[in-house]
């Protein structure tokens, strides 16, 4: 009788610890989905959503003096430039603009991923000199987030945007006053950065500049490219943020084979 009682007590637990990973194999896969739509629902809000004379750019490619990269939305307006980055990580997320290395995931110190708005800076920089002297123009980064990330950000500046999605519009229609574009330049600038993006995915890759150029240290963190950090090229950057990504999927469907089991 007694024996029997074990095994029953046994297999209750081995119920309730296959029930408890199940469940959080389910909350992942939910939270990886819902990032994963609401990018798509981001694409569709900044085309429909922004009033007339924006024009919305997605997956630009550019070569930087730090190498090859890819903006994810380029939003062009009579009010200025705003280069977006979406990030697909939804838990935790630790920011601070003064830091070149953020983290994510639960825990004291979180697993670490570039910052993509010293990205997103690098970007609009790149862009401001391909479209040449124009005094007067504005350029705000932004970085975005799904709305199920958890968010502490630090040092925040007036004119950066981190946050979640939900903030994306209400933040490019802040700046909506102050004309320093007219339209036929607005439509110029979009023309130029397309036909410069097909001509960067048709080059070879970059020669590799590890030294931080003088006018990027203006806005790059201090900490950038210390000594114990992989001096690549800003495209091994972004390889590195979508292989965080990547690592939350994982993460998910290793823990529902092992409930499988």
């Amino acid at each position: 009788m007694q024996e029997i009682i074990i095994n029953i007590l046994f297999i209750a637990v081995l119920v309730v610890i296959g029930a408890t990973l199940a469940w959080d194999v389910y909350k992942k896969r939910k939270r990886l989905k819902t990032a994963q739509r609401e990018e798509v629902e981001l694409a569709d809000s900044l085309e429909t959503e922004l009033p007339e004379g924006f024009v919305v750019l997605k997956d630009i490619y550019l070569v930087t003096k730090l190498g090859r990269s890819r903006v994810d939305f380029v939003i062009l307006s009579p009010y200025g430039i705003f280069a977006l980055e979406y990030r697909q990580l939804y838990i935790y997320i630790r920011a601070d603009e003064e830091i070149s290395r953020w983290t994510y995931a639960p825990g004291i110190k979180g697993k670490p991923f570039t910052s993509p708005l010293y990205q997103s800076k690098v970007h609009l920089l790149c862009i401001e000199e391909l479209i040449g002297d124009k005094p007067g123009l504005k350029t705000y980064p932004m970085v975005a987030f799904p709305t199920i990330a958890e968010i502490e950000l630090k040092n925040p500046s007036e004119d950066c945007f981190v946050g979640l999605v939900s903030g994306v519009i209400p933040f490019i229609e802040k700046w909506s006053e102050g004309e320093c574009l007219t339209a036929e330049e607005v439509s110029a600038i979009a023309e130029l950065l397309q036909l410069n993006s097909e001509k960067v995915l048709e080059m070879e890759k970059p020669e590799v500049n590890n030294e931080t150029p003088e006018e990027y240290k203006a806005f790059i963190p201090g900490d950038f490219r210390e000594d114990d950090e992989d001096e690549d090229d800003e495209e091994y950057d972004d390889e590195d943020e979508e292989e965080a990504e990547e690592d939350e999927a994982q993460d998910a469907e290793s823990e529902e084979a092992e409930s499988n089991k």
